[in-house]
């Protein structure tokens, strides 16, 4: 019961990273505004005011941020997905062979939530304050509530397994 509980949390995180990336290619063109709004942080300091040194419209550091949040999606999904066939494969094995095949979905997991994390709430909220403008607040809320959730799915999946399949 157990297992499959751990292959069905697996496989909703990859959906996740799928249907994250897939909307993301859909609305390149959302994604590129949203992004060089939060590295321009024109919602949080006015256009001729100074700001940080990092604050920057370039368009090779906004496509690197869309690439970044489309490619963490991308991975997650190609490693949790992974991970779901071989769980499948191993569920009625012993507990050595199912813990060797969910490696890669805890490691798809944990690349979701460093994607979130580190790319939301240390580089969006902490570099160019995202939490002081409304639209980024909303989307930063996001990234800790999927943040948050796949977390604890990497936990739970991770957690040893008993003997008995």
């Amino acid at each position: 019961m157990t297992r499959t509980l751990k292959i069905l949390f697996a496989a909703i995180v990859a959906f996740w990273g799928l249907v994250g990336a897939l909307g993301n290619f859909a609305s390149l063109g959302i994604a590129y505004e949203y992004v060089e709004m939060v590295t321009s942080m024109s919602g949080v300091i006015p256009d001729g005011e100074p700001g940080p040194p990092w604050r920057t419209s370039s368009p090779i550091i906004v496509w690197a941020g869309v690439m970044l949040i489309v490619l963490g999606k991308l991975g997650a999904f190609a490693f949790c997905s992974t991970g779901v066939f071989r769980m499948v494969k191993s569920r009625a094995a012993d507990a050595r062979a199912f813990a060797n095949a969910k490696k890669n979905a805890v490691f798809g997991c944990g690349l979701a939530v460093v994607m979130l994390f580190g790319g939301f709430t240390v580089v969006g909220e902490t570099m160019y304050l995202m939490w002081a403008d409304t639209n980024g607040e909303h989307a930063a809320a996001g990234a800790f509530r999927y943040g948050g959730f796949i977390a604890l799915v990497m936990l739970f999946i991770a957690q040893a397994e008993p003997e008995e399949a």
